[in-house]
């Protein structure tokens, strides 16, 4: 593996994740990483104009026509083969999939620029080495295609190497971004525990999901019924009883991390022994009684010391990215782009643009 790339996935570029490349996640909540460009016919920076073909610019960087075929065949034919063709017909919002799609691939390929950018900043290049893996990778994307794919995409072997090469400097840029962050996390810190509860609301929720506080009396007539089934558990009666009777959520079982429940639940919950029931639990939103029955779920810990770290890691990153955005000046050939569609054609099947690099770049194949 050449040295300084790896496997990590560096947020909010594109995810080095075979296939499916988690992308659904960024369409379907709604999310577009934030994009640096603007149309050309509302800004007031000029920039000369484009070249033909020329999608985008930033800086001295630009993006052809044909490159962005190339990313949206690929990540488009990979999210179809998992979620099938009819998903290009749901809508996301007030947009469709497809047009959601083709800005979140917009603004990730910029998100990639922008780190080439970086990279001077960063003291960040390509090895030779890593460059010689590049142009293997090139030649391999290209023996996958078919005829029709290169001429249809547009793709020759110096603009697939040219998108490689990008592509690792700004995994290099955010690896050396994010390797500076040095963050001990105590089991105790990420420790999960599992329970068993009930819950007793303070609120109504009416047909369209409005929610509506107790009167004074209804709560405090919630409160006493708490600790009456509170006072039944503790006094020998099955709790597993108990929650069929007065649960009042969907579930009665739970495995929590810390920051996920209220803090008055927390300095309760985490402080059970095995087997141990707590007292009434006063949250904004009702009473629980918690049964603990694990104080400690390794696998669940250790997953979420690694979300606590790679959280920071992307904060750390974003902080970094956010601060160079002043020093860009990014551009839309907006005519260009709303001319580019994806490729639905069956003979344009492409989808292993990232698997080759994975493969060569990653995995040393």
């Amino acid at each position: 593996m050449p040295k300084g790339l790896n496997k990590r996935n560096f947020d909010g570029v594109l995810v080095l994740k075979k296939k499916a490349f988690g992308i659904i996640k960024y369409i379907l909540t709604g999310f577009l990483a934030a994009s640096v460009l603007t149309s050309c016919s509302k800004t007031v920076v000029v920039t000369g104009g484009f070249a033909e073909g020329e999608v985008f610019r930033i800086n001295t960087l630009s993006c052809e026509r044909a490159e962005m075929n190339i990313y949206l065949a690929n990540m488009a034919n990979a999210y179809e083969e998992t979620f099938g063709e009819e998903i290009w017909n749901t809508s996301a919002g007030n947009t469709t999939i497809e047009d959601a799609f083709k800005e979140t691939v917009l603004a990730k390929v910029s998100r990639i620029k922008v780190l080439n950018l970086m990279a001077k900043e960063e003291k960040v290049s390509l090895s030779g080495d890593e460059k010689k893996s590049l142009k293997k990778a090139a030649k391999a994307y290209m023996k996958s295609l078919s005829k029709k794919e290169k001429t249809d995409l547009g793709a020759n072997e110096d603009l697939v190497y040219k998108m490689y090469s990008e592509y690792a400097l700004a995994e290099k840029v955010y690896n050396s971004i994010v390797d500076e962050v040095n963050l001990e996390i105590s089991d105790d810190d990420a420790r999960s525990i599992t329970v068993q509860q009930i819950f007793i609301k303070t609120y109504h929720e009416d047909s369209h999901g409005r929610l509506t506080d107790f009167s004074a009396s209804a709560k405090e007539e919630a409160k006493k019924r708490a600790a009456e089934v509170r006072e039944s558990a503790v006094t020998g009666a099955d709790f597993e009883s108990l929650c069929a009777l007065y649960n009042e959520d969907f579930d009665s079982v739970h495995t929590y991390r810390r920051g996920e429940m209220p803090e008055s639940y927390e300095e309760v919950a985490f402080e059970l022994e095995e087997g141990e029931i707590s007292k009434v639990i006063t949250t904004d939103d009702g009473y629980y009684i918690v049964k603990c029955i694990s104080t400690y779920e390794r696998k669940a810990t250790a997953e979420n010391k690694e979300a606590i770290i790679n959280e920071a890691k992307r904060q750390a990153f974003e902080e970094k990215y956010n601060e160079f955005l002043p020093n860009i000046i990014g551009n839309l050939n907006d005519k260009e782009w709303q001319s580019i569609s994806i490729i639905h054609d069956p003979e344009i099947t492409t989808d292993s643009f990232f698997d080759i690099y994975t493969d060569i770049m990653i995995e040393g194949k």
